[in-house]
Parts: structure tokens; C-alpha cells; sequence
């Protein structure tokens, strides 16, 4: 009856799909930004541009992300990005879905290893919505959605060179250009970025290439062409294992992690057809193909039982080839609008893994993914100043995994599932949006976790995690300062898991997936910016979070066959840190000059789920400045942790074991003082 219910409801909307840009509109487009505002949204929102990512000359998404409340990403091994929306990740390793949805121009990458491989430059906006998001973007959107919108082609002639320098060997080139033509448009861009890393042999190569066309059919309609190619080869030597080892080692340089020396290829074409029906519709139709094709090591041959040989104990080979096409439809009358569109994916991945030393075993997955969605919006304004709106979306997902060396596992599955988010929004006054909303999510079992119980006589009998997120909040401007403030509380039931944890290994133990748990997260979220004077910016992100387990029976390995089970109800979801404070100042020192200092802090946090081991917060100060010699010509400069401070930049510790200790913990020290220099120049 669900089922049902939610396929009516997607139907209903494909019946009356609806936009109008004047009116009332849509503003949850998958495929395109063209609707950037976010006062009249019912749900948390936030939106980075090109502009603000200009101004904090990154080196990776995570410094632009920390500018967002509710978002605490953390870099791990190399480029790999932890993400946490409201105390929702994977909880497992480093590398699987995040639980959150990762969307460039309305692709959901999926990346397996956890990357986001990306060219900030390239980036036009970055839109996050927290909570779940899967009435838009379907499985995996338990926490909510990076949007990211790359840059299209304008109707003008400009140009961009651009480098850095600075510390661990750090280098980028980068030339973009924009030209216009009488019908048409083109951006190109390419970029080189190096760097020999702070941790030893955490290198990191990227070229990368962007183009897109936009063709002009008409007044009312266009297409445009893009193509993105990114070859990237990196290391490792991010983390070190145990509280010693960090103090006498923080670079790494004695032991290799668990995987490394990335070779990865990324290409990704789309096609993207626009067309406006007089002054109150729209139709988009998508189509795109990813590949992303990458080969690493892992595990390592340990003979000493220290973690320090040089040797890993396979050489892996996956491809992503991501199949795709989206369309959707909007309508829209005075008082109403609507929103209708389709999503199909055929995705595969091709994986394999090659023993580098005898009595090791050679394996091969084969894995298709079939994904059939419908989702729909609806928009009505109810009075002048109050506004409803109705997300849902139906999906149906399909697996076929082919064991290609142990026949027994391989497997076929289906999961339909329905999702959706309903709220209002109440217009105060020209200056102020009250919103509420309820906003659901689910991540369906992966095909792995399936075909691994399959393999060992277990349940394949595993339910899809579901999300529900309530919420309420304000956003406006009050004199000078911008604010939106919204509590909420997140309800995470049957968390997906093994019952004795991660790295319980052996055959002969009770080890499986299953829906191993129930957890709670409940938070503040503040984002203030503004003009303390004509010379004085601020920008603040604030989040209170506080998630915790309702339900957790965890068995926790003694011997073969003989397990201590322990009560995790009530302990607090690991790395998840109570407090956390983004705030950066722009002062302008003349016409030209302008200093940004910048505090990152974190408060304390658990590094395991029996909440035993405590880590310590940190806070950290970083320093950047521009200065503009004239309108074309700009230099800039940063110092990153400009105090020097020791930190832990990431800090997991499993559980599975009664041994365990801080020795086992994975640690990565955070780098210390770096510097950066680099120019601009627009022509």
C-alpha cells in the first residue's frame, strides 16, 4: 500500500507538472541552477558560489564546505573527503557512500572511493541541502545533497590565467577562456595541480580539461555540450596507526595505509536540452555518460605484525560507467506550480583485485545497476504570504552482481522505494521567511553487502535505511547581517552494518550485514554574514549537534565462536563533535588590500562507538589576503594553521576486538603552517 501510494503520488505529478520564473516557481531543479534563491525554500539550504570559492582560493572542497553550518568534512587519505550532514556518514571505512548525495550537473556521482574530483574553478555554485534528500536524488540521500553546478558559457569574450606556489611542493596552472559567438557560446579550461603533500608519499597530480557548448536553436531553446576529462595519480601516507606513532611519525613516513597510489581517469560527457513554453513552463531533458576507471594497492603484506612493510597485498581495477538520462517538466499558474521528472541510470561497475604475493586469491565482481525514478513537485500559495510545497519521488532499484570467481555469491535484487518532503513557508515580512518541514531519505543495500552475506550462508534479507527530518527555522536579513537559524531532529533507523564490527576478518565467525542499528541526531544551525562597516565583512557558521545511538547490539569479538555482547544505546554516534565554528573576517586595508582571517574549531568527540576513547578539540587559525594591483591583475596569498598547532585532523577506532587499544586507532595528523602564494589575472 506504501509502494502505492507514493507511485500515486509521482504519477499525479507527471499529470500537472508545472513552473513559472515570474509567479510562483520551482526552485528544486536536479538538472539545472537556474533558480539560485533560497528565502522561499521550506528546508536548510545553503548556497557557495563562484565568487565566495574566489575568495577563499581553495585547495580542496573541504575549505569550502567548512563555511557551512551542518557540514563537518574531514580529509582523509590524500583527496578522499569525509562527509557528515547532521552527524549521518557511513560509519564504516573511508571510502564507501557517504550517505550523502553528490550531484555536478545533475550526475549523482557516484566515486568509489569517497573523492569529490572535482575543479573548484570550475564551479559556478554549490548548493547544500541537509536532511534527507531523496525526494530529489533517490538512494544514498540519507543526509542530504552537495549540489554542484559547473560554469556554462556567457554571452561575452573573457579570459583567465592563473598559478600558485607554496608549501610541500604545491603548484597549479590554470587558463580558462569564454568566447561568444553570434548563435552560440564556448568555455574551455584546463588546470595542472601537484603537490608532494604534507604526509609522506601523500603526492597528488591532477590534469584536468572542461569545455561546454551552448548552441542557441532559437529565443526559446538551446543545447549545450559539455565534456570534463580529469587524470589524477596519487598516494597515500595520510594516517599512521596508534597514538604513538603520531607523536613519533605524523608523516607517515614509517608505515603505508591501506590503499594507495591511485591511478584514476574521470570523463564525463552531457547533453542538456532547454526549451521555455511562452512565459510559464520549461522543459530539460539530460543525457550523460561517467566513467570513472581507476586502479590502486591495498592491504599489506604484514610478516612482522607492525603495519610497516613496504608492501601491499593487491593490485585492484574498478570502473564506474555511470548511464544516464533525466527530464524534467515545469508548469506554472498564478497561485500554483508544479515540477514533474524521470530518472533512469544504467550503471556498472567492473572490479578486480590481483594477489602481489603468493597464497593470496585473485577475485572479480561484475555489478549492473538498474535505476527507474519518477519525482515531482508541487508548489501552492495558499495566501499572499503562506506557501506550500510537496516533494515525492518513487524509485525502483535493480542488482545483478556477477561473481565472476565464486559463482555461489553473485545476486539478484530489487528494492521500490518511496520518499518524499512536505513543509510550508510563511513570508513575515520582505526581510524574513519562516520555513518548516518534514524531509525523508533512504540508502538501499549495496549489491557487495548482499552478495557477502550471500557468500557466507547469512540473511540477504537486509532493509533499506530511512531517514525522517524534522525541522523548523527562520532566514532574513536584519540591517546588515543575513542570517538563517532552523533546529531539527533526524531520525536514522536500521543503520546497515556488521554485527561484530568492520575488521572481524575470519571465516569462521558470525560476521554479517544486517540492520545492526537505530540512531538520533538533533541540532542548532546558525549562518550569519554581513557588513560590519564599509570596510568590514563577516561570515559565521555555527552548528550544536548532538547524535546518538537508540538502539545498538553489538557483538564484540573474545575467540573463535565466543563473542561479549554490548549495549550501545544512548552512546554518541563517533566523530561527531558537539561544537563546531566557522568565522572569517574580510578587512579592507585601502582600496586594494584586503586581509581574511579566518577560525576553523572543533569541540571533543568520541573516536568509537563504546564512547571509551575521547579526542580532544582543536581550533585553528588561518590567514588570507588579496591585494589588486588593477582591474585585471590580482595576487593572493594564504597561511594555513598559522599558530602551528598540533591536531588530530581525523581519529577512528574500531571496536571489534576486546585488545583494542589507542594503538589501534587510525590517526591522521593535521599539517602544520603552510604557505601559498599566487596571481590572477582577467583580460
Amino acid at each position: 500500500m506504501k509502494k502505492a501510494i507514493f507511485l500515486s503520488i509521482g504519477l499525479a505529478s507527471l499529470l500537472f507538472a508545472t513552473e513559472d520564473l515570474g509567479v510562483i516557481s520551482v526552485d528544486s531543479s536536479t538538472i539545472d541552477d537556474k533558480f539560485k534563491s533560497t528565502l522561499s525554500d521550506i528546508s536548510s539550504t545553503a548556497i557557495v558560489d563562484s565568487n565566495e570559492i574566489e575568495k577563499i582560493n581553495p585547495q580542496n572542497i573541504v575549505e569550502v564546505l567548512n563555511s557551512v553550518p551542518g557540514i563537518t568534512a574531514m580529509q582523509t587519505e590524500g583527496d578522499i573527503v569525509k562527509l557528515h550532514i547532521r552527524g549521518v556518514d557511513n560509519q564504516v571505512y573511508m571510502g564507501e557512500r557517504p550517505g550523502v548525495a553528490v550531484v555536478i550537473d545533475g550526475v549523482p556521482v557516484q566515486e568509489t572511493t569517497g573523492k569529490i574530483n572535482i575543479d573548484l574553478e570550475n564551479i559556478e555554485t554549490i548548493k547544500v541541502i541537509k536532511g534527507g534528500a531523496s525526494y530529489l536524488y533517490g538512494n544514498d540521500a540519507i543526509a542530504g545533497a552537495i549540489v554542484i553546478t559547473t560554469k556554462r558559457p556567457k554571452g561575452e569574450n573573457s579570459s583567465k590565467v592563473e598559478t600558485e606556489f607554496g608549501s610541500f611542493g604545491y603548484q597549479k596552472y590554470l587558463a580558462s577562456t569564454n568566447r561568444s559567438f553570434e548563435n552560440s557560446a564556448l568555455q574551455i579550461q584546463g588546470s595542472y595541480k601537484t603537490t608532494n603533500g604534507y604526509w609522506d608519499r601523500a603526492f597528488n597530480d591532477n590534469k584536468s580539461f572542461s569545455s561546454k557548448y551552448n548552441y542557441y536553436i532559437d529565443d526559446t531553446s538551446d543545447i549545450i555540450f559539455g565534456l570534463s576529462y580529469n587524470k589524477i595519480d596519487s598516494g597515500d601516507g595520510s594516517g599512521v596507526h596508534g597514538v604513538t606513532a603520531a607523536t613519533i611519525d605524523p608523516k607517515s613516513a614509517r608505515e603505508i595505509t591501506y590503499s594507495s597510489d591511485y591511478d584514476t581517469t574521470l570523463i564525463k560527457t552531457f547533453l542538456t536540452y532547454s526549451k521555455d513554453f511562452e512565459d510559464n513552463s520549461n522543459l530539460m531533458v539530460s543525457t550523460y555518460r561517467y566513467l570513472d576507471d581507476k586502479s590502486y594497492q591495498s592491504g599489506y603484506e604484514d610478516a612482522n605484525g607492525d603495519g610497516l612493510d613496504e608492501s601491499h597485498d593487491y593490485a585492484n581495477d574498478e570502473k564506474w560507467t555511470q548511464n544516464g538520462i533525466k527530464s524534467e517538466y515545469r508548469f506554472s499558474f498564478e497561485k500554483s506550480a508544479f515540477m514533474a521528472g524521470a530518472d533512469i541510470q544504467r550503471n556498472k561497475q567492473e572490479s578486480s583485485s590481483t594477489p602481489l604475493h603468493a597464497g593470496l586469491t585473485y577475485s572479480a565482481v561484475d555489478t549492473n545497476e538498474d535505476v527507474n525514478a519518477i519525482y515531482g513537485e508541487f508548489k501552492y500559495k495558499i495566501t499572499d504570504n503562506l506557501t506550500s510545497t510537496l516533494n515525492a519521488r518513487y524509485d525502483n532499484i535493480k542488482y545483478d552482481l556477477k561473481n565472476l570467481t565464486k559463482p555461489a555469491s553473485s545476486i539478484k535484487s530489487t528494492y521500490d522505494e518511496g520518499s518524499y518532503r512536505a513543509g510550508l513557508n510563511y513570508k513575515i515580512n520582505s526581510n524574513t521567511n519562516l520555513y518548516t518541514s518534514i524531509s525523508t531519505g533512504f540508502r538501499a543495500p549495496t549489491a557487495d553487502q548482499i552478495s557477502s552475506n550471500s557468500a557466507d550462508g547469512y540473511t540477504t534479507d537486509i532493509k533499506s535505511e530511512s531517514v525522517y527530518n524534522y525541522e523548523i527555522g527562520v532566514k532574513g536579513s536584519l540591517g546588515f547581517v543575513n542570517y538563517d537559524a532552523s533546529i531539527y531532529q533526524l531520525n536514522r533507523d536500521d543503520y546497515i552494518g556488521k554485527s561484530a564490527g568492520n575488521y572481524v576478518r575470519r571465516s569462521d565467525e558470525a560476521n554479517y550485514y544486517d540492520n545492526v542499528a537505530d540512531m538520533v541526531s538533533r541540532g542548532f544551525e546558525l549562518a550569519l554574514s554581513g557588513d560590519l562597516s564599509k570596510d568590514l565583512g563577516f561570515n559565521l557558521a555555527y552548528t550544536y549537534l548532538d547524535a546518538y545511538f537508540t538502539r545498538y547490539s553489538f557483538k564484540q569479538y573474545v575467540s573463535v565462536g565466543n563473542y561479549n555482547t554490548l549495549d550501545l544505546s544512548n552512546n554518541q554516534v563517533p566523530r561527531t563533535p558537539k561544537h563546531t565554528i566557522n568565522l572569517r573576517f574580510d578587512y579592507k586595508v585601502g582600496a586594494n588590500l584586503t586581509l581574511s582571517p579566518e577560525i576553523i574549531a572543533k569541540s571533543s568527540y568520541y573516536a568509537d562507538e563504546t564512547n571509551y576513547y575521547k579526542q580532544g578539540g582543536y581550533a585553528l587559525v588561518n590567514l588570507r589576503t588579496s591585494y589588486k594591483v588593477n582591474k585585471n591583475l590580482e595576487l593572493f596569498g594564504r597561511v594555513d594553521n598559522l599558530l602551528d598547532r598540533d591536531y588530530y585532523q581525523f581519529v577512528q577506532l574500531t571496536n571489534s576486538s576486546v585488545s583494542y587499544t589507542m594503538e589501534d586507532a587510525t590517526i591522521i595528523v593535521g599539517p602544520s603552517r603552510s604557505f601559498y602564494v599566487g596571481l590572477r589575472y582577467k583580460f
